[in-house]
């Protein structure tokens, strides 16, 4: 019996995944899953680089804002929670694309990791953040939870790997939006409603460097230079990672082909 057939769309930060997962799926009759650890969480909209309002108009999305800030949601409670996504979707006629974005998160569905029956039980971890320790706890830990894969989709996966003189200027752009739109205003907001300091620490990047600027110390010039410099740092070791992306993998470098040749590659794959 065939597999269901899906579309997973991978890539290092600021690639450009959920403009191009959108307008694929607009294209393909899809519905979009999203697979950011961050993006589950309801108020963390700018930091986490979630979809806009608008966005979510365009094109339905499954797993976003279904988690409180401060809750425990790891690996596999996310599993479950995108096997019953793609289910539904599947049931409708519609074809599924993972988008985005935590590589753990993704590759959990894609190699369909089978956890132990304890995985439950165990703190796999909350989220794939981007700090070199918690990312080395988050692998350690899932990969003492699992007894092998079995994979439930046939698919297509797509990896976006722009070089670094392309995304760099992107990260800049992307930090000067973010704040021109009320990033550091937002996690205030959140700090406000009863949001731990230090839970928001612990995501790394943008509310690491958030909770540091509102609380003095450092000052906005080295804010920015700081989050630029460990998004690129991130970057780096998602290259690294992404590079050992299951045997199949298609890797586009050059922004100006993702759209033209994804469109190719998922009309084959669809037949």
């Amino acid at each position: 019996m065939n597999k269901p057939k899906i579309i997973s769309l991978v890539g290092i930060t600021a690639s450009g995944k959920s403009a191009l997962g959108i307008k694929l799926a607009q294209e393909f009759n899809g519905e979009i899953v999203s697979c950011d650890s961050r993006q589950i969480y309801k108020g963390l909209d700018l930091g986490s680089g979630k979809v806009t309002a608008e966005e979510l108009v365009t094109i339905c999305h499954h797993l976003i804002d279904i988690c409180e800030p401060g809750k425990t949601y790891n690996v596999f409670d996310f599993q479950k929670a995108v096997y019953a996504a793609i289910d539904d979707i599947l049931a409708r006629g519609k074809v599924p694309f993972l988008v985005g974005g935590s590589g753990l998160y993704s590759r959990s569905v894609v190699e369909g990791y089978v956890f132990a029956k304890s995985a439950s039980n165990v703190e796999i971890a909350s989220s794939q953040t981007p700090r070199n320790d918690a990312s080395m706890s988050l692998r350690a830990n899932a990969k003492q939870s699992l007894n092998g894969n079995k994979p439930l989709y046939d698919v297509l996966q797509i990896c976006l790997m722009p070089p670094r003189e392309v995304i760099e200027p992107l990260v800049i752009k992307r930090i000067d939006e973010r704040l021109a739109q009320g990033m550091i205003a937002e996690t205030e907001n959140l700090i406000k409603n009863g949001v731990d300091k230090n839970w928001l620490h612990s995501l790394g990047l943008e509310y690491f460097w958030n909770v540091e600027l509102i609380d003095g110390r450092i000052d906005l010039n080295t804010y920015k230079q700081r989050l630029k410099d460990k998004i690129m740092q991130f970057i780096k070791r998602q290259r690294t990672w992404f590079r050992k992306e299951r045997k199949g993998t298609v890797y586009l470098t050059e922004p100006e082909e993702f759209y033209k040749k994804s469109r190719e590659l998922i009309t084959h794959f669809l037949g």
